[in-house]
């Protein structure tokens, strides 16, 4: 009897130590398996962001190309017309809706103390930068720019008969804020136009 109980004993032992021998080779396989898995993911989350930096990367560079060429021909324009060296007499200014290029009232007040001075003085000129804030698209925004610049231009053109050629416009769209873009407030204040007055020198 004692001996049958010692050999159920062992073959008892036996069989915990092949469970836990097979137990642990699986846990092993299950670790092994899921680590792979993260690799995986980890590998495929980093050729995400490579991709996503090089696609921003490639962004700006065609932005700045395109402010750096839109420059260029504001200043032969300015050059053409004998511009180049006009001095700054004031600068405003005037905001616009979300989304939105019409002129409200408040900026059409404005513009209407502005055009007064260029139509009592052919010799003044007009600079006018388009911003936006950085909601949305760079490409949508650097249209959007321009549209809020080219209101101005018109309305000054139209309600005080100003010749076209005394308007030079430019968008920055969302890339020259005027406050940080992580507020209601700061986002509303870039939503504008810059309106520059000019004069000759020494005038």
């Amino acid at each position: 009897m004692i001996l049958k109980d010692h050999k159920l004993i062992v073959i008892l032992g036996i069989t915990c130590l092949i469970s836990f021998l097979v137990w642990g080779c699986a846990t092993k396989s299950f670790v092994l398996q899921k680590t792979d898995e993260v690799d995986a993911k980890t590998k495929a989350n980093k050729a995400k962001i490579d991709k996503l930096e090089t696609d921003l990367s490639a962004t700006d560079a065609k932005a700045d190309q395109a402010l750096s060429e839109a420059r260029k021909a504001l200043k032969k324009a300015e050059e053409a017309a004998g511009y180049v060296n006009y001095r700054l007499i004031g600068e405003r200014d005037v905001n616009f809706d979300f989304d939105k290029f019409d002129l409200t009232l408040a900026t059409k007040d404005i513009l209407d103390e502005i055009g007064a001075s260029m139509q009592g003085n052919p010799a003044l000129i007009m600079e006018i930068e388009g911003h936006c804030d950085n909601s949305g698209p760079e490409g949508y925004n650097l249209a959007l720019g321009q549209r809020r610049a080219q209101s101005v231009k018109r309305y000054l053109a139209d309600r005080f008969g100003i010749p076209i050629h005394r308007f030079f416009h430019i968008s920055h769209g969302e890339f020259k804020p005027k406050e940080l873009n992580d507020s209601r407030s700061g986002r509303e204040a870039n939503r504008r136009a810059v309106v520059r007055l000019l004069g000759p020198p020494g005038e």
